[in-house]
Protein backbone atom coordinates (compact mmCIF):
# COMPACT_ATOMS: atom_id res chain seq x y z
CA UNK A 1 0.00 0.00 0.00
CA UNK A 2 1.36 3.29 -1.15
CA UNK A 3 0.36 6.04 1.64
CA UNK A 4 0.03 9.56 0.59
CA UNK A 5 2.15 12.40 2.59
CA UNK A 6 2.49 16.51 2.93
CA UNK A 7 6.17 17.04 2.13
CA UNK A 8 8.58 19.70 2.56
CA UNK A 9 12.38 19.30 2.06
CA UNK A 10 13.71 22.10 3.13
CA UNK A 11 12.50 22.94 6.96
CA UNK A 12 14.18 25.82 8.17
CA UNK A 13 13.56 24.93 11.77
CA UNK A 14 16.37 24.40 14.53
CA UNK A 15 14.28 23.08 17.23
CA UNK A 16 12.07 19.85 17.57
CA UNK A 17 9.00 22.81 18.68
CA UNK A 18 9.82 24.36 15.35
CA UNK A 19 10.01 21.80 13.34
CA UNK A 20 6.60 20.74 14.95
CA UNK A 21 4.89 23.88 13.95
CA UNK A 22 6.30 24.14 11.24
CA UNK A 23 5.49 20.41 9.05
CA UNK A 24 2.02 21.47 10.90
CA UNK A 25 1.63 24.36 8.82
CA UNK A 26 0.87 22.09 6.05
CA UNK A 27 -2.07 20.48 7.73
CA UNK A 28 -5.47 21.55 6.05
CA UNK A 29 -6.77 22.70 9.29
CA UNK A 30 -7.04 25.66 11.48
CA UNK A 31 -4.87 27.80 13.25
CA UNK A 32 -6.24 26.92 16.65
CA UNK A 33 -6.13 23.30 15.46
CA UNK A 34 -2.76 23.80 14.78
CA UNK A 35 -1.94 24.89 18.28
CA UNK A 36 -3.51 21.86 19.88
CA UNK A 37 -1.80 19.25 17.50
CA UNK A 38 1.30 20.57 18.37
CA UNK A 39 0.52 21.00 22.30
CA UNK A 40 -0.59 17.14 21.93
CA UNK A 41 2.60 16.00 20.20
CA UNK A 42 5.01 17.98 21.99
CA UNK A 43 3.64 16.84 25.14
CA UNK A 44 3.97 12.42 23.61
CA UNK A 45 6.99 14.09 22.74
CA UNK A 46 8.22 15.01 25.92
CA UNK A 47 7.19 11.56 27.36
CA UNK A 48 9.79 9.96 24.97
CA UNK A 49 11.81 11.46 22.03
CA UNK A 50 10.53 9.82 18.80
CA UNK A 51 14.18 9.40 17.35
CA UNK A 52 13.61 5.95 15.73
CA UNK A 53 16.93 5.67 13.28
CA UNK A 54 19.90 7.69 12.90
CA UNK A 55 18.94 11.55 12.33
CA UNK A 56 14.91 10.44 11.90
CA UNK A 57 12.15 11.60 13.73
CA UNK A 58 8.95 9.74 14.07
CA UNK A 59 6.55 12.46 16.28
CA UNK A 60 2.81 11.40 16.14
CA UNK A 61 -0.49 11.30 17.73
CA UNK A 62 -4.41 10.16 17.70
CA UNK A 63 -6.83 13.05 17.60
CA UNK A 64 -10.21 14.29 16.81
CA UNK A 65 -9.14 17.39 14.80
CA UNK A 66 -7.94 14.72 11.66
CA UNK A 67 -10.59 12.62 9.95
CA UNK A 68 -8.12 10.44 8.18
CA UNK A 69 -4.45 10.23 8.69
CA UNK A 70 -2.29 12.45 7.95
CA UNK A 71 1.28 12.44 7.17
CA UNK A 72 3.76 14.83 6.11
CA UNK A 73 7.77 14.51 6.05
CA UNK A 74 10.08 17.11 6.19
CA UNK A 75 13.97 17.13 5.36
CA UNK A 76 16.27 19.30 6.87
CA UNK A 77 20.22 19.26 5.85
CA UNK A 78 21.88 21.29 8.80
CA UNK A 79 19.49 19.29 11.29
CA UNK A 80 17.03 19.62 13.90
CA UNK A 81 18.11 19.40 17.49
CA UNK A 82 15.55 16.69 18.92
CA UNK A 83 16.63 17.48 21.80
CA UNK A 84 19.38 15.17 22.47
CA UNK A 85 20.28 14.23 19.23
CA UNK A 86 20.02 15.99 15.85
CA UNK A 87 17.98 14.93 12.89
CA UNK A 88 17.67 15.69 9.57
CA UNK A 89 14.08 13.79 8.91
CA UNK A 90 11.05 14.00 10.55
CA UNK A 91 7.78 11.90 9.73
CA UNK A 92 5.12 13.48 11.36
CA UNK A 93 1.33 11.68 11.46
CA UNK A 94 -1.59 11.93 12.86
CA UNK A 95 -4.50 9.18 13.35
CA UNK A 96 -7.98 9.87 13.90
CA UNK A 97 -10.12 8.86 16.97
CA UNK A 98 -12.39 6.45 15.28
CA UNK A 99 -13.05 3.01 15.55
CA UNK A 100 -10.37 1.79 12.60
CA UNK A 101 -7.89 3.95 14.04
CA UNK A 102 -6.20 1.87 15.87
CA UNK A 103 -5.44 -0.87 13.01
CA UNK A 104 -4.83 2.23 10.90
CA UNK A 105 -2.19 3.46 13.01
CA UNK A 106 -0.47 0.20 13.73
CA UNK A 107 -0.48 -0.53 10.31
CA UNK A 108 1.06 2.62 8.98
CA UNK A 109 3.64 2.41 11.92
CA UNK A 110 4.37 -1.37 10.77
CA UNK A 111 4.90 0.09 7.08
CA UNK A 112 7.02 3.01 8.38
CA UNK A 113 9.22 0.78 10.74
CA UNK A 114 9.75 -1.50 7.50
CA UNK A 115 10.44 0.69 5.54
CA UNK A 116 13.35 2.57 7.91
CA UNK A 117 14.67 -0.88 8.80
CA UNK A 118 15.59 -1.65 5.10
CA UNK A 119 16.49 1.74 3.99
CA UNK A 120 17.01 4.09 7.50
CA UNK A 121 20.21 5.17 6.37
CA UNK A 122 19.41 5.89 2.81
CA UNK A 123 16.49 8.01 4.05
CA UNK A 124 18.91 9.98 6.45
CA UNK A 125 21.20 11.03 3.28
CA UNK A 126 18.45 11.13 0.20
CA UNK A 127 19.06 14.59 -1.89
CA UNK A 128 15.65 15.06 -3.04
CA UNK A 129 12.40 15.19 -2.39
CA UNK A 130 10.74 12.36 -4.88
CA UNK A 131 13.89 9.67 -3.57
CA UNK A 132 12.92 10.45 -0.23
CA UNK A 133 8.93 9.75 -0.60
CA UNK A 134 10.14 6.56 -2.94
CA UNK A 135 12.14 5.25 0.08
CA UNK A 136 9.14 6.33 2.52
CA UNK A 137 6.55 4.22 0.42
CA UNK A 138 4.71 7.35 -0.29
CA UNK A 139 3.19 9.66 -2.61
CA UNK A 140 3.21 13.63 -2.80
CA UNK A 141 -0.17 14.16 -1.51
CA UNK A 142 -2.15 16.95 -3.47
CA UNK A 143 -2.10 20.17 -0.98
CA UNK A 144 -5.81 19.96 -0.86
CA UNK A 145 -6.00 16.22 0.05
Amino acid sequence: MKYTALCKFDLNSASREEAITELLGLFSIGEKSRGLLAGALDIREKIGATVVHNNIALPHCRSILVDKLTVVVGRSQPGISWPEQIVNTVILFVSPVNLNAPLEHNKFLSHIAGKIKKSGDKISEVENQDELLTLLGFKLADQGE
